[in-house]
């Protein structure tokens, strides 16, 4: 299939990869959109985040329906290949099209979310289409905390129903999205000079996998695990101080490795023989979500310096109490899909320092603050204070919604089969825009993509031709 620049949506998906627009660098292209706007004779507003928003009127016939939102983001991630020579900030990006799908020389595609924005320039460029009254909107830094989006003001839209099109999948719709918060726990450290025989407990061979997505195959967490069976000696009197504690890099993945060095003055075959019973135990436990978890203790060189007594064992105890993993489901939804979850994505030990990041999620706000207080708390009972950071807003699920009811009968009447309406934990926009507008009825919809944020990213072309139907088709029915 070829990638055919006659079609409006594909060529204007061509002009937007020619603009450099990795998140933070969303100027250029939102300079080109307010050319664009200009150029059709549209009204627009761009703001100080280079926002922009879009005004269409309705089509004639439709001028007394209510209006709709259509909304997309309008920066990538900018990922290359190991070696690969890109320049994100000032260089095109190189197309091509292999087994029908478009894909990026060496780099990611950006079809997250130019798909999307590509689709509202061909709505706003074409006058033949049906459609309502219609506000486009463009946002910026989605991809590093909504940043863009939160930023907008509720008076730039009169519309409340939209059409998000950072949904991809062609044959699915969301009907909620998770919320979230960064928990950031420190706790400080003193040291003591070190005698002693030093280890080195290592914790690997887990899944891991993004926390918005993985999370209710209540996939172990090493962070976790680590602590249990450091936990696990300290019971058994072992004298056990720490050295180092070191896990994960992202507050949203699920910690495949962790590594803890202390010291102690046990002879190492005796600590063999705990850990390996203690590692047998998870083993089983987990044989089905994880079954290559691998527990491995080996001597080290003889530390320095070590944490004091008990600064080792809070800290322990306080990573093992911490919530983590899925805390709650839908009951009322097939398939009791997450609603809230909590995932413990770094640990790590500092000069001065031991820091804990989790990041708390829930379509429910009220969830998401119980999860701040749990750990806040937890926090205090053993030294640490807490910090909180990357807010964004969860969009709840609702039993009742027009806009998706005859989003489903469109698809059904054009697939002949049902559209299939999911609920998602991950965040996205929709969130930011139920928050500003509570009676905002919203669906997602969009082409077939995958890889995302990685340079094997693709955009499915025939499913990019499929989905504008369904998006034009959807329009005419409102």
């Amino acid at each position: 299939m070829e990638f055919d620049l006659t079609k409006p949506y594909c060529r204007y998906f061509n002009e937007i990869c020619k603009i450099p627009h990795g998140s933070g660098n969303e100027r250029k292209l939102s300079n080109w959109l307010v050319s664009f706007a200009k150029e059709h004779q549209l009204s627009y507003i761009q703001d100080e985040l280079w926002n922009v928003i879009i005004y269409k009127d309705a089509a004639m016939g439709y001028e007394d329906h209510p209006g709709v939102i259509i909304q997309a983001h309008m920066d990538m991630v900018c990922e290359k290949k190991e070696g690969w020579i890109h320049d994100f900030e000032t260089e095109p990006l190189k197309l091509y099209v292999e087994d029908g799908r478009l894909r990026a020389e060496g780099t990611t595609l950006g079809a997250d979310d130019g798909m999307g924005c590509a689709y509202m320039l061909a709505v706003l460029a074409d006058d033949t289409l049906a459609h309502p009254y219609l506000e486009c909107c463009f946002t910026t830094q989605e991809e590093t905390g909504l940043t863009g989006a939160q930023a907008l003001k509720p008076e730039y839209f009169k519309a409340r129903r939209m059409i998000n099109l950072d949904g991809a999948g062609e044959y699915k719709t969301y009907m909620s999205m998770g919320g979230g918060e960064q928990i950031t726990l420190t706790r400080p450290v003193t040291w003591d000079e070190n005698r002693n025989r030093t280890y080195r407990l290592t914790v690997s061979g887990l899944l891991g996998g993004h926390s918005g997505g993985m999370i209710d195959r209540e996939r172990a967490n090493a962070g976790k695990l680590a602590a249990r069976i450091s936990g696990f000696l300290i019971r058994r009197g072992i004298d056990f101080r720490l050295c180092d504690f070191q896990g994960g890099t992202k507050h949203n993945v699920i910690m495949p490795r962790a590594e803890v060095t202390f010291t102690s003055t046990v002879e190492e075959m005796v600590l063999r023989k705990l850990v390996s019973r203690c590692g047998q135990n998870i083993s089983e436990e987990f044989e089905l979500s994880d079954p290559d978890i691998t527990v491995e203790l080996t001597a080290e060189s003889l530390a320095e310096r070590a944490m004091k007594e008990e600064d080792s064992r809070e800290i322990i105890s306080l990573i093992g109490l911490l919530p983590c993993g899925l805390q709650a489901r839908n009951a009322a939804v097939e398939g009791n899909p997450p609603v809230t979850s909590v995932n413990m994505g770094i640990i790590s030990i500092e000069e001065t320092q031991a820091v804990i990041v989790l990041s708390a999620r829930s379509a429910l706000e009220g969830a998401v603050e119980e999860l701040k207080h749990q750990a806040a708390l937890l926090g205090r009972l053993f030294g640490a204070s807490a910090g909180y950071s990357g807010y964004y807003p969860g969009w709840k699920y609702e039993a009742v919604s027009e806009l998706r009811e005859i989003m489903k009968q469109v698809f059904f009447d054009l697939y002949q089969k049902p559209l299939n309406c999911l609920i998602g934990h991950g965040g996205n926009e929709c969130g930011v825009f139920k928050k500003m507008h509570p009676d905002m009825d919203i669906v997602t919809s969009g082409a077939i993509y995958g890889n995302i944020h990685g340079p094997e990213e693709f955009l499915d072309l025939a499913s990019f031709d499929r989905s504008w139907i369904l998006l034009t088709r959807l329009l005419k029915a409102l």
